[in-house]
């Protein structure tokens, strides 16, 4: 038994089970409405090779009776996903408008990709 894949494969089955759980909590109650890109966050990201990587971060709006929620979202991505001044679909739940989500880009895939980075670890480090 090696300690070492096997403190990896609980750290990425746990993270992609809280990312599956999050998804699966916040989409089970959330409220699709029509946003509007109103802009981008730029940012430059180091990877581990500290190479540098242009990210953007979405800002959004979107409105709930009469008032406007301007939000800027907790995901980046590597392209702007959304031409700025193009409406977006945007879940909210309600009595939460401020932690709004894109519904482009929300989605269980990242869990699932962990869970699945979690299994070899576990092999290797049950058996390896």
């Amino acid at each position: 038994m090696d300690v070492i894949p096997l403190i990896a494969a609980i750290i990425f089955s746990l993270l992609g089970l809280y990312i599956c759980f999050d998804y699966y909590r916040f989409n089970n109650n959330a409220i699709k409405t029509q946003g509007k890109i109103i802009g981008y966050e730029e940012y430059l990201s180091k990877d581990s090779n500290n190479n540098k990587r242009k990210m953007y971060r979405p800002i959004f709006e979107y409105s709930v009776d009469g008032n406007v929620f301007e939000i800027r979202s907790k995901t980046s991505f590597r392209h702007k996903i959304i031409p700025q001044g193009h409406p977006a679909v945007v879940l909210y739940n309600k009595n939460d408008e401020a932690n709004a989500r894109l519904a482009k880009g929300n989605g269980a895939g990242l869990g699932v990709l962990f869970i699945g980075l979690s299994i070899p670890a576990y092999y290797f480090g049950l058996f390896g």
